[in-house]
Formats: C-alpha cells, structure tokens, sequence
C-alpha cells in the first residue's frame, strides 16, 4: 500500500510558462507536511491543490537558485502576517552549505521580521551525511551543479524516495539513488540539445537510472523545449521502467 503522496508544484525552470511553475514539490507523509524546493509559484500551487500552506513542517532546499526557493519569503510573509494564521510550532528548512549565512542575507534585504517570526526556525547547513528527522531517515550528497546543491534521500517506510534537484551526471547521483522506489530527477533538455554538464537529458537519466537499478522515474525541471518535442519517446530509449512525466499538480502515491 501507498504509505506516503508527492504533489507536484512546479514542474518547470526558471523558463517561465503558463503551464510549469518553477520548482517546488509535497511530500505527505506520516502526518507530516514536506516542501521539497519552494520555487516561484508554490505558494499558489499549494492553494490550488488544497495543501493547508500554514502547516509546513519542514523546506528541504537543493540549493539557492532562484528557481528553487524564489516562495521561501512570500511563503514566510504569508505564515507571519495572514490574519486568520496562527503559528507556533518551529519549521525545519535544510539546505547546502551556506543556507544560515544565505537566510541571514535574505533578511538584510526584506527586513528583520525575518529574524523575529512568532515560530521559531531551525535552519540546518548539511552535505554528505545521514540523520532522522521526525522518524524519517534521510541522506543527503552534494550533485554536480554550477552551485552547491543537495540530493535528497527519504526513507518513507521502506519506500525509497530520491529528489536530485539541479544536476549534470556524477557518481553522488548514482550513489544517491541506488535501489531507489522512485528517483525525481531533472530532465533539463532532450537528447538533441547543445550539451550541459550540469543538466541532464534523457541520455543521462537512462545512465544514472540504470547505473543505479532503480524502480520508477520522475521527469520533472523541464524547460519548454521538453513540451515540443518527444521526451517519454527519448526516456524509453534510455529507461526501460516505469516513467512519470511532472505536471504541476499531478499526485503521485508512492
């Protein structure tokens, strides 16, 4: 049985459309509520999908591309200043190196009622490492990016979820995924276009999947030329399993 459900809340990149919003995901699990990236347009995502926005437990952040966490203020704002909000419990955000340094710059530039919310934040810098946080293990592996940034592994109960974030191909990301139930995993661009060592296409998802045996793929952070052109046809050249192309507000249980 399904013991957890993703949301997808932004499918897209900093390629602005209609269609994708920029980078940002839901985990329900165990009573928990997940934010994985909080991108443009997760904040209306999350409303349109009916997610109570106010009761976020934890921001896991793959790294500070505006892209992947452009929400966190207007998220924050929306927490601290709505009238019918009421907020005391503590929220987690974890991020690479440098997120209490980046958090601290943020409010230099929107103001100190960042530093004095009714709530309290624990804000975690990690990178390679292993720990629980609610009961749930997770691993996190620095990716292969013009930045830092953090590859997630949750086990939800025996089910292996693997979120990449921003990557070109690299053995963190196979060592990451390995035996994965399901590997969310950016497929920037199709096999055809000019190549990014810090992206992904189709190619390099098959190599990374296969390397890494794992169960089902998600396709997701995909820039509009993955609307134009045959992206599950480039994939099942690549991955023989199960694939899953990302629409904002497409439910997944996993």
């Amino acid at each position: 049985m399904p013991t957890a459900e993703l949301t997808v809340l932004g499918s897209g990149t900093c390629a602005a459309t209609a269609k994708r919003s920029m980078a940002g995901y839901h985990l329900a699990f165990a009573g928990k509520s997940i934010l994985l990236d909080i991108g443009d347009g997760t904040l209306r995502r999350m409303l349109e999908a009916g997610i109570a926005y106010p009761d976020v437990d934890a921001i896991f952040i793959s790294h500070h591309h505006i892209d992947h966490v452009a929400d966190l203020v207007p998220y924050l704002w929306a927490v601290r200043y709505s009238p019918e909000v009421v907020r005391r419990r503590p929220l987690y955000i974890v991020g690479p190196p440098g997120t209490n340094e980046w958090y601290e710059r943020l409010a230099s530039a929107y103001g100190d009622w960042l530093l004095d919310l009714p709530f309290s934040l624990i804000i975690e810098d990690r990178e390679s490492e292993s720990w629980e946080w609610q009961g749930i293990p997770i691993e996190t592996r620095p990716m292969y990016h013009s930045v830092p940034v953090n590859g997630y592994r949750f086990d939800l109960n025996g089910t292996i979820l693997v979120y990449t974030g921003d990557t070109g191909y690299h053995a963190n990301v196979v060592a990451l995924a390995q035996h994965a139930d399901w590997l969310m995993i950016e497929c920037s661009f199709l096999d055809d276009h000019e190549p990014i060592e810090t992206h992904l296409t189709p190619a390099g998802v098959g190599r990374v999947a296969g390397e890494a045996n794992v169960k089902r793929i998600i396709l997701t952070h995909l820039y509009p030329e993955c609307d134009r052109g045959d992206l599950r046809a480039q994939i099942q050249k690549a991955f023989a399993g199960p694939c899953v192309v990302a629409e904002d507000l497409l439910k997944i249980a996993l």
